[in-house]
């Protein structure tokens, strides 16, 4: 038996949906040979309706239709009823029949059974100059490392041979205004320092923010201020703090380099390391201090309640007042998954919460379409994911599913 062509087999079925919604059952069935040659929608739509269209017309051969369907895998009793049962539900055999039917249900021939999801935190804000400034900052900066980590630490210690430090202040600007200035002979603040290097590290694709750091009770006196930067390095997989001023990180006793969060939760005073040319850390115990409280580009927290009054004469302001550190420091490799098709079959593409992601990757394969297809072999599958930005492949998250 042939099949019709799309336009002719598109007349019919809309000829047949007609004839089932109006009852016009000997219409119906006049079209069963067409139909049945439809393999599409045989099985689960035509013969059922034909064999409920047979019953109707009194035909002895009603319940042949349904068998024939029920044997071929139709399992959708519940689409035809209550017309099914009252058409054959006298039938002795019939709750057999339903459960021949339900018996037919396959099961799916994909399910993902585990996938990554970033970890719920406050939306990030980073401290990048404007983005038609960029290209010209980019032009002032050493060129980018093999790594994240290599080109923090040259960053770091660029930053910090530019002038030695000052307690003035500059009123506005970003980076290049304070860089031009530095060229006329100004000399800076901490603050100054944190806005050129967050500044450089986002121009050279290291997601990075200014950081203010606060003594005990800054609500009162003097010098109880200092501000680093901190930003997220690809090959540590975690945040990290950077003082411009000093050209210094810190490092627990592994010389892991260290977030702030982990410098406010110790109780001895981290190891400070120096790459700079200038104004090392001499007075670790003076320093360490500075982390007892601490704010971020856009966020802000405190769990023994927040002062947002800084040294009796400034507003501590904030975006975002958070009651949790943690919410504040988002996992840069974190992904999610998502769903699609490729070349009509299921595939998953990696979604990245890294602001300088460049794509996704599969066992280590990029896909020029993003997305990979899954493997359909019946059995349990694993493959690794990871996000990729300009330093290359970030920490992985396993996908499982099984098929088959």
């Amino acid at each position: 038996m042939s099949t019709p062509r799309p336009a002719a087999l598109a007349r019919v079925r809309t000829a047949a949906q007609d004839a089932m919604r109006g009852g016009r059952w000997w219409t119906l069935l006049d079209l069963e040979r067409t139909l049945r040659a439809d393999t599409e929608f045989w099985r689960d739509l035509w013969a059922p309706s034909l064999a409920i269209a047979a019953h109707k017309v009194g035909l002895p051969t009603a319940r042949e239709r349904l068998d024939e369907a029920i044997d071929a895998g139709f399992h959708q009793v519940d689409l035809f009823e209550p017309e099914l049962s009252a058409a054959f539900g006298r039938d002795g055999d019939w709750d057999g029949v339903l459960e021949r039917a339900r018996a037919n249900v396959p099961g799916p021939p994909l399910r993902i059974t585990a996938w990554p999801e970033p970890r719920a935190a406050a939306p990030l804000r980073l401290e990048a100059i404007a983005a038609h400034r960029e290209a010209q900052l980019r032009g002032r900066l050493p060129g980018p490392a093999a790594s994240a980590w290599e080109t923090a630490r040259t960053l770091l210690a660029w930053t910090n041979g530019l002038w030695r430090h000052a307690n003035a202040r500059i009123n506005a600007g970003d980076s290049l205004d304070i860089l031009e200035q530095v060229a006329l002979g100004a000399r800076y603040s901490c603050v100054e320092y944190s806005i050129v290097l967050a500044q450089s590290l986002n121009a050279l694709r290291i997601p990075a923010r200014k950081a203010d750091l606060r003594r005990g009770d800054y609500h009162d006196g003097v010098g109880k201020g200092h501000a680093v930067a901190e930003a997220w390095i690809d090959d540590l997989d975690s945040w990290v703090v950077l003082d411009g001023q000093h050209g210094s990180y810190w490092v627990d006793e592994d010389a892991r380099p260290l977030a702030l969060p982990e410098l406010q939760a110790r109780e001895r005073p981290a190891r400070p390391v120096s790459v700079g040319p200038r104004d090392g850390i001499e007075d670790v115990a003076l320093w360490a201090a500075y982390f007892r409280h601490a704010s971020v580009t856009g966020a802000a927290w405190d769990p023994e309640g927040f002062v947002p009054v800084f040294q009796h004469r400034s507003v501590v302001e904030t975006e975002r007042l958070l009651r949790d550190a943690a919410d504040a420091y988002p996992r840069l490799s974190d992904i999610a998954v998502a769903v699609t098709s490729l070349d009509g079959s299921p595939a998953v593409r990696v979604v990245p919460t890294h602001p300088y992601a460049v794509g996704g990757a599969m066992e280590g394969r990029a896909s020029a379409e993003g997305a990979w297809a899954l493997g359909t072999a019946p059995g349990e599958h694993r493959a690794d994911l990871a996000a990729v930005t300009p330093y290359g492949e970030l920490s992985s998250r396993e996908l499982r599913w099984t098929a088959g």
